[in-house]
């Protein structure tokens, strides 16, 4: 169990630390960790505050809240969602879902004009989507809207950003409590989800998250 075990506690952090600078969204010297505690890890829900605003975030069955990897500024949080149980090689539950809450104008305006798709056509959106910020390197494979939850399927030329990831993703925003609100699925090709399963994810969480608050 050791064995197996380590090198995936050591992926997790791995991923974090570059996930954390997808979009630019959290200045690395802002960081401070989210309180953690053993309650916190099975814990259903997580309450944020980002920038004097309180934003609740929920789980999908499967995953679980990770403390030591999530973080959270003034200015937005970083949270980490990784499988309940990792050993268990029947579970459907791989990889990391990533969500962050943000205070942050340009998606958020385009959200509210319900222009997403426009916006992400632009040369600022496809760099927003861009691992490392090339718009001409981004294709957007497909967007779709729910009762206000936006769905963005991307493609990134450059390669994943993070090591021995897919080179595609689904990315989830909507808007709750006048933040920006986005939910992403790390899928790891050695060990890969399908993307059925990733959409599926992604909505079950952007979904729990728009219900709680």
């Amino acid at each position: 169990m050791i064995s197996k075990t380590v090198p995936y506690v050591a992926r997790i952090a791995a991923v974090s630390v570059f996930a954390l600078g997808l979009s630019g969204c959290i200045e690395a010297s802002d960081l401070t960790p989210v309180s953690a505690s053993k309650a916190d890890v099975i814990a259903d829900t997580k309450i944020v505050n980002v920038n004097g605003t309180a934003v609740t975030l929920g789980r999908t069955d499967g995953y679980c809240f990770n403390d030591q990897q999530s973080k959270i500024t003034t200015t937005g949080a970083f949270v980490v969602l990784a499988p309940c149980d990792p050993l268990d090689e029947g579970s459907t539950a791989k990889g990391l879902i990533l969500i962050n809450v943000l205070d942050k104008d340009g998606i958020m305006a385009a959200i509210k004009s319900r222009d997403l798709e426009g916006y992400f056509q632009s040369d600022k959106g496809r760099a927003a989507l861009s691992r490392r910020g090339n718009a001409d390197k981004v294709t957007v494979l497909g967007t779709m809207e729910d009762d206000g939850i936006y769905y963005v399927h991307t493609r990134d030329a450059d390669g994943p950003v993070i090591p021995d990831t897919t080179d595609d993703q689904w990315r989830v925003f909507f808007v709750v409590a006048d933040r920006l609100v986005s939910v992403s699925v790390v899928n790891f090709i050695d060990d890969q989800m399908t993307d059925g399963l990733v959409f599926g994810y992604a909505e079950a969480v952007a979904k729990r998250i728009r219900s709680l608050n």
